[in-house]
């Protein structure tokens, strides 16, 4: 029954884009569905582990990463352990949780936070008219967000145009807040695959190589999904880095850091004398006080850019580069990985200790295995060692409910997606309910 309602769920509030075929997360719930796998598909997944079959490896394994990134980005970073305490001040401010008439305006604002993850589809153009050869050219601006009241707002929003090889139009991209977690997410599922491709012998690893990067790169110069795509065209602009991989390695990094900005630095980022330097404009230009009103509104696509523009122009030459051309980029900034790491930790372990009084039991596991699996991940990290994290079971595409990846004695190992489900959509139905009623 669950399963069945989480589906609607997907349907109605769909956050990613229709290319989502394969898998989804869902951010009311936390839950994972691998779309794409039936019982039978899983169960030749099983043999594969141990006959190291590649083909039935390579459908399952990235996939399964791609959407156990979602729900580490989700629960176990400064942005998702925020992401659950809004989730919980939203669900728990229902009447029949304690809450009063003074609360429920949390329903109505963890909605709008939920839906802006993904800015609508208004902010996003596609021109299908003109061919998309390659290379692309991107381009840089800045907007402003429209307010529920149909107002232009103050709120700035970044944007990223991409053109064909001739300079024709292709789309207009916001760099939301899914634009990060997808290139979170996809820099993991390309590790995987790439783990999977390196363990073939000689010959065959030559021609998978060859596949996956002809599907990579299709999937990066796809103007229906620019959206899940500009972090890394920024990225690989900004450096002028040609290697896919590397530029997908790095994005990781620096999408991680974002993730796990803390609030309390946010101050030092805007105390920056010269960034007109760092993001290449002239002193007193509009767009670096859209860009310091961003960062002061905790806008995660803009504090992206500014910290791909303040890296060192050698930072995609080798891997050995990439952390050091990170540490760089952050000191111009004022900060350092170390004051970073320090202050994350703080943030996390004061919101996990609030969370573990947490009246949903649900929200309360999943702030413990948060906290726990936030220290395990190395800072700054470029893949994710998921045999250490504490991870869910999943939904396979016919309902059945099955463990993939994650610690054996993890936290979340005894809790079924039933209640998990159960109680996080009780909430999410009362997030519903209450803000249809805000009409005036």
């Amino acid at each position: 029954m669950s399963f069945e309602k989480l589906q609607n769920t997907f349907k109605s509030y769909r956050r990613l884009l229709e290319a989502d075929t394969l898998g989804s997360f869902d951010f009311f719930t936390c839950i994972i569905c691998l779309d794409s796998i039936d019982t039978n598909a899983f169960n030749l997944f099983l043999d594969a582990i141990k006959s190291k079959n590649y083909l039935y490896l390579s459908k399952i394994m990235p996939l399964a990463t791609h959407e156990f990134t979602h729900f580490i980005d989700s629960t176990s970073t400064v942005w998702g352990i925020n992401h659950l305490r809004k989730m919980n001040d939203a669900y728990c401010s229902n009447y029949t949780k304690g809450g009063t008439e003074l609360d429920f305006y949390k329903a109505k604002y963890f909605l709008e936070y939920a839906r802006s993850l993904r800015l609508p589809n208004y902010y996003t153009v596609v021109d299908s008219n003109n061919s998309p050869d390659r290379p692309w050219q991107t381009r840089i601006t800045m907007g402003k967000q429209f307010g529920l009241d149909g107002k232009v707002s103050d709120s700035p929003i970044l944007f990223s145009q991409f053109s064909n090889a001739r300079g024709e139009f292709l789309a207009r991209s916001p760099v939301s807040t899914v634009s990060l977690l997808e290139a979170s997410a996809m820099s993991n599922e390309m590790a995987a695959r790439l783990t999977l491709v390196n363990g073939l012998d000689d010959d065959t690893r030559v021609v998978e190589s060859r596949i996956y990067e002809k599907e990579a790169l299709d999937y990066i110069y796809n103007p229906k999904i620019t959206e899940y795509s500009v972090c890394v065209h920024i990225l690989a602009n900004k450096l002028q880095c040609k290697d896919l991989f590397f530029a997908f390695q790095i994005c990781s990094i620096i999408t991680r850091l974002v993730l796990n900005f803390p609030k309390s630095l946010l101050g030092k980022v805007l105390e920056t004398k010269r960034m007109h330097d760092i993001l290449g404009i002239p002193k007193g230009h509009e767009l670096e006080d859209r860009v310091r009103l961003g960062i002061t509104n905790q806008n995660l696509g803009i504090l992206y850019y500014l910290i791909c523009c303040a890296l060192p122009e050698d930072s995609a030459e080798k891997e050995s580069k990439f952390v050091p051309g990170v540490e760089k980029a952050l000191s111009r900034l004022g900060l350092s990985l170390e004051n970073m790491r320090d202050e994350a930790t703080k943030e996390v372990d004061e919101i996990g200790q609030e969370l573990s009084s947490s009246k949903l039991s649900v929200i309360r596991a999943l702030s413990k295995s948060g906290v726990d699996n936030f220290r395990k991940i190395p800072f700054p990290a470029t893949n994710l060692n998921f045999s250490e994290l504490s991870l869910p079971t999943v939904y396979l595409g016919d309902g059945v409910e099955v463990r993939v990846l994650g610690n054996k004695k993890g936290f979340l190992n005894n809790i079924a997606l039933e209640d998990i489900f159960n109680e996080l959509y009780e909430g999410h139905q009362w997030v519903e309910r209450f803000s249809e009623a805000c009409t005036a």
